[in-house]
């Protein structure tokens, strides 16, 4: 039985202003062998494939050690004569938020980003080099690099926005109803602020270090870029900053609402002690049994008793409501 042909992990997209290709690749020397075009981008799918990759690109073993470390937090690493980034993708799935590693090279002409699944935010960028919009094919690797970073931290923006407004109904609903269940909701909702804060975070000495020190890799104008890529995540930590204090008011707006309706259901069952006090004073009273008791011979006995009652306990409602507490 013949085996069945494994397919290539590795796809090619080389492009100049005027043209570009795409195809499917199973070595990393196919892209090394293209010519002709401005800037050349291999995107590796299995990680497995990396050590391969970066042994035929030469660069240094220190990047295939990082890639390999899972616990990495987003870092860039200068070399003389390429430039190593690690950063993380976010997705959301059923139950909570996905955090992927990819590494980005940037060499000469060549950029190779290594995912650990196909799944990736960078189709806007694909579809503008495909049809030639925006500024990709005008410009050098370095402005991809730049444009692939952008892609990642420009998908964190959906994701922090979904969070508030998940946060917002939420407010809405301890308002409202204030059921325990809401609590878990608002501990799940810290729980994904926290992931974020920890994800996006490093990219800030990250992109500061790739500013200062990778600068000699980018031409003048993706430098500015580079620039506005650290304040557009210093404006993500400041919306999450703010959602986890949210967060906290929320806990606290929950405790309060609940103890609001523990202190009415309290004042009512206080209400309905105090108003039946003078009631049992009465029966217990008439209920002693003593033989020398008048009242308990008189024929309008019962209904007279009856009938103080009623108006104490209307007389004691009243007084109640006037006062506010009811």
């Amino acid at each position: 039985m013949a085996q069945r042909e494994e397919k290539p992990k590795m796809t090619l997209i080389a492009y100049s202003p005027e043209d570009f290709i795409t195809k499917k690749i199973s070595e990393i020397e196919e892209a090394l062998k293209v010519e002709g075009y401005n800037v050349i981008w291999v995107n590796v799918d299995d990680p497995a494939l990396a050590p391969e990759v970066l042994k035929s690109l030469g660069v240094q073993e220190r990047v295939l050690k990082v890639l390999k470390r899972s616990s990495s937090r987003a870092r860039v690493l200068v070399f003389p004569d390429h430039i190593f980034l690690l950063v993380h993708q976010v997705y959301e799935i059923d139950g909570g938020l996905k955090r992927e590693r990819i590494g980005l090279i940037l060499k000469d002409n060549l950029v190779v980003t290594v995912q650990e699944t196909p799944e990736d935010v960078f189709g806007p960028i694909r579809e503008s080099i495909r049809e030639g919009e925006g500024l990709v094919r005008e410009r050098g690797a370095d402005y991809l690099l730049f444009a692939l970073l952008e892609a990642i931290v420009e998908n964190y923006v959906p994701i922090v926005e979904r969070i508030s407004s998940k946060m917002e109904s939420l407010e809405a609903e301890i308002l409202s109803r204030g059921e325990k269940r809401i609590l878990h909701r608002i501990h799940s909702l810290r729980s994904e602020i926290l992931f974020m804060r920890r994800t996006v975070f490093p990219l800030l000495e990250a992109f500061r270090k790739l500013e200062l020190e990778g600068g000699r890799f980018f031409a003048g104008e993706t430098q500015d870029y580079i620039s506005e890529l650290h304040d557009h995540v210093l404006e993500v930590l400041e919306i999450l900053e703010g959602q986890r204090e949210l967060a906290n008011s929320l806990v606290e707006l929950y405790y309060s609402t609940l103890s609001m309706k523990t202190n009415d259901i309290i004042r009512i069952l206080t209400v309905v002690s105090t108003v039946f006090i003078p009631l049992t004073f009465i029966t217990g009273l008439y209920g002693m049994n003593f033989r020398h008791m008048p009242e308990l011979y008189w024929h309008y006995g019962y209904p007279a008793v009856l009938m103080v009652m009623l108006v104490i306990a209307l007389g004691m409602l009243a007084y109640f409501r006037r006062k506010g507490w009811i």
